[in-house]
């Protein structure tokens, strides 16, 4: 495997996280909303907790932990459904920012500082437990996985939405415009983030650890099957303007609508995980 050269920072650097969460103005979005999505982001976070509930329908109780959960925007479907949510972050700040969002929101949850790598809960605290764009930022992520584990109730389910670094995905036939945004609309003053280190690894590793930490019932996918299109879709994403956002989400609704027709009714948001934007591995405890 491989590291992408522009990731230069330690695996699981908390630090360089909780800088990037106090320093950008779209760490302050919460992209969930009831109604239409009214943007890129939105939508994918609502395809996303469509694509979860056939994981989640066997599940005995409703207790979720979401681990590095940023601002909690995956949580804020969970919390509206009746989840019993809690979240969990390194930085002080995006916790800061995920209540401030729920409170707006008038969503409950429970939030806590801490290291995914020692979880502060009893074993069998949770019923589910997983992570957005969380493991691919380590390089040894068994410690991760087991913990998540070992805080599963028997039964439980870990979901693993992984983001790794794959430049050759569904992204490369879009870079063009995201290359001609970035010329003619982006600020003067560049949006600065501080490095952190990004895998480029696909499913098997995460497998074999899920494999080691006891999990059964594998499964794993590509998924986020459309391009992000702005002038900076490094971390914060950066949104387009209200009409472009609309655009783009009727563009890319219709294009699921027909690929669900192509493919027989398979959920249109799964696909290889050499062409989505992220890959998404769940297993089982026994």
């Amino acid at each position: 495997m491989t590291e992408p050269v522009t990731e230069t920072e330690p695996g699981g650097d908390g630090a360089s996280f909780h800088e990037n969460w106090k320093s950008q103005q779209e760490a302050y979005y919460l992209h969930w909303i009831r109604g239409k999505p009214k943007n890129q982001i939105q939508l994918a976070f609502r395809q996303h907790w469509l694509t979860f509930q056939p994981y989640l329908k066997n599940l005995q109780g409703k207790r979720c932990l979401e681990v590095g959960c940023g601002r909690g925007s995956m949580s804020a479907y969970f919390a509206d459904a009746g989840w019993d949510c809690t979240l969990l972050d390194i930085s002080p700040k995006a916790i800061e920012l995920a209540a401030e969002a729920f409170l707006k929101q008038q969503l409950p949850a429970h939030f806590a500082v801490g290291d995914c790598r020692s979880l502060p809960y009893d074993s069998e605290s949770f019923d589910l437990c997983f992570s957005i764009g969380l493991l691919e930022h380590f390089r040894d992520f068994d410690d991760v996985i087991r913990e998540q584990v070992r805080v599963l109730a028997n039964g439980g389910l870990f979901i693993g939405y992984i983001v790794p670094h794959i430049p050759d995905n569904v992204q490369q036939e879009y870079s063009w415009v995201c290359d001609l945004l970035k010329a003619v609309t982006a600020p003067q003053s560049p949006i600065e983030k501080t490095p952190v280190y990004r895998s480029d690894a696909l499913s098997p590793p995460y497998l074999n650890s899920m494999t080691k930490a006891g999990l059964i019932n594998l499964s794993h996918s590509g998924i986020y099957s459309v391009p992000m299109i702005s002038h900076s879709i490094e971390f914060p994403f950066t949104l387009l303007g209200d009409d472009a956002e609309a655009i783009l989400v009727n563009h890319f609704t219709a294009l699921l609508e027909d690929r669900k027709k192509r493919y027989a009714g398979k959920d249109p948001w799964l696909c290889d995980e050499h062409y989505g934007q992220a890959i998404l591995v769940c297993g089982y405890k026994p």
